[in-house]
Formats: structure tokens, C-alpha cells, sequence
């Protein structure tokens, strides 16, 4: 996903808020923002554009940049990697701001909305790494069925089917989960890890290598 936001140096223009849909979980996504130089006469010099409003949602390679120059009439760009977090529970909206400076103190903020999508089906999702030596993380999801919180049981078994551990015993709200098991106590083959949540049983096997 590519978001592109083109913000106006030297004028006296408001950025207005923009909203955009993400998917929880997907990776390498990108915010570009476009800078442009409208005046006719000067440079605009040393600009910086720092991430000043943040989430726990959203992981940013970096949160800022430092533009040596646009000359005037003229444009650049400002790219912002980020991955967004897979086990965001029910957060459906977050708020990420920028602020751009320059050489002369003039500043401008660009604000705009993530709206994380909705999960509309009970999901398990295949472990990964898979193999894995000697953790690997389990995604599941939850939908909204207007029927309040859900009681969620994850367990992990062993090929013959004795249960090595819990990972999760408890109710949950709709949205997107990920957890981690850690078999570093437990001995290499396969394992068999299953999911009930509400009417919705799931079961899938994973395998661990030393």
C-alpha cells in the first residue's frame, strides 16, 4: 500500500485530515510525502519531516528525514516505510502526524486517519517460521457477530495427541491476534496447534527442527 500526500511549502495552506483503509499485518507499506516549492523567487532549505504522533500499530523504519533543498518551483519527495501490527485486538482507528520545518522556522503538521479493516471470518493462519527452531508466532482472527466477547482456546498438542501447552484461555474481543510459542523445553517433530472460538474449531500442524 502507497500513500501519497502532497503538502505545500511556503503558503499558508492547512493540511486537512485524509483517511485510508490498512490491513493488519501487511508489510512493507509506504507514506510519501510530496513536497512542493511554489515560490517563484527562493529555495526552501533544510526542511525536516519527523513523525511527531506515532501508534503501537504501526512499525516505521524511520521517523524522519532531512531535505537539504527544493529549489523554487520544483518538488521532492519524503518516503516513509512502515509494517502494520498484526495483534491490534479491536483498534479500528489510529491518528500518525507529521511536522515539516525549515531553515526559516516555518512549519506546517500533516495529519491523517488509519482505519484497520475488519476481520469478517474466524481465522487460524499457518505458523511461521514454519519449521521453526525454537519459536514460531500463530495469527488468528475473530470476527464481530454481534454476540459480545468470545471465549478463545489455543492449545498445542503432540502427534499423539497430548496437549504440551495453552497458549491462550480466554475471552476475546473481534480483531486480529498473534502469539508466540516458544518450544525450546519440548523435543524436535511435529506438533499440532488448534484453535475454539465460540462454534469455530480449527487445527493445523507445524514442525520444529533443532
Amino acid at each position: 500500500m502507497k500513500i501519497l500526500l502532497t503538502v505545500i511549502l511556503l503558503s499558508s495552506i492547512v493540511a486537512a485530515q485524509n483517511t485510508y483503509n490498512v490491513q493488519p499485518g501487511v508489510k512493507n507499506n509506504q507514506i510519501i510525502l510530496e513536497l512542493s516549492n511554489i515560490s517563484s523567487t527562493e529555495s526552501a532549505t533544510n526542511l525536516q519531516v519527523k513523525l511527531i504522533k506515532d501508534s503501537q500499530n504501526l512499525t516505521f523504519n524511520q521517523t524522519e528525514k532531512l531535505i537539504e533543498n527544493i529549489t523554487k518551483g520544483t518538488e521532492t519527495e519524503a518516503i516513509f516505510n512502515f509494517n502494520v501490527n498484526y495483534n491490534i485486538g479491536k483498534t479500528e482507528v489510529d491518528t500518525i502526524e507529521f511536522l515539516i520545518t525549515d531553515s526559516k522556522s516555518i512549519y506546517q503538521t500533516k495529519q491523517f486517519i488509519l482505519q484497520y479493516s475488519v476481520t469478517t471470518e474466524y481465522k487460524l493462519e499457518q505458523n511461521y517460521p514454519n519449521p521453526f527452531n525454537p519459536s514460531t508466532k500463530i495469527r488468528f482472527s475473530i470476527p464481530d457477530l454481534g454476540t459480545g466477547l468470545a471465549m478463545s482456546v489455543l492449545k498445542v498438542y503432540d502427534i499423539l495427541g497430548n496437549e504440551v501447552t495453552t497458549l491462550v484461555n480466554e475471552q476475546k474481543q473481534p480483531g486480529y491476534y498473534e502469539v508466540d510459542f516458544n518450544a525450546s523445553q519440548f523435543a524436535s517433530g511435529v506438533y499440532i496447534y488448534r484453535l475454539q472460538s465460540g462454534t469455530f474449531t480449527s487445527t493445523k500442524k507445524m514442525m520444529m527442527l533443532r
